[in-house]
């Protein structure tokens, strides 16, 4: 059996040793106050595009681009990440744009964890070429006047 001296030293160094745990915990807490307060927010509202949401047409594909960089530009710390570029990018699609990235999302596409990737594979997608935007737009100006079908046909190939 302990004496009663030794009893003593006991609580009082058990005692202490909590006291050391609390101050250990409270000094873990300041040191994140402070790095929080030297950090910039990356908790900061998501703010609309200016160009609005991208419904995958060819004409507003580099509008939606150059708008998604600078918002990555004022923002860097929020989006630090390819990963949170992407996410923000398939956020602010809607239509055929967002048919086209729901299934990448579904899956876990790889594609999702690097911007330039993704970039490129949207600007594939949706960027129609020259010609092809071309000969849209003369087949919506198409008027047979006095040919026969097939004369007009000839001409646009």
């Amino acid at each position: 059996m302990a004496t009663p001296e030794v009893q003593e030293l006991v609580a009082a160094v058990q005692s202490l040793n909590l006291e050391v745990q609390n101050h250990k915990a409270a000094n873990t807490a300041l040191q994140q106050r402070m790095t929080e307060r030297e950090r910039p927010s990356t908790d900061l509202p998501s703010l609309p595009l200016v160009s609005g949401n991208f419904d995958g047409s060819p004409k507003r594909v580099k509008e939606f681009l150059d708008a998604c960089n600078l918002h990555f530009s004022f923002r860097s710390q929020t989006f630090a990440s390819d990963h949170a570029k992407v996410g923000f990018m398939i956020t602010h699609m809607m239509g055929n744009a967002l048919a086209w990235a729901t299934p990448l999302v579904n899956q876990h596409d790889p594609v999702l964890q690097d911007y330039s990737t993704f970039k490129t594979l949207l600007q594939q997608t949706f960027l129609r070429t020259e010609s092809t935007f071309l000969a849209s737009e003369d087949l919506l100006d198409i008027r047979q006047g006095n040919s026969d079908l097939l004369t007009n046909i000839s001409a646009f190939k």
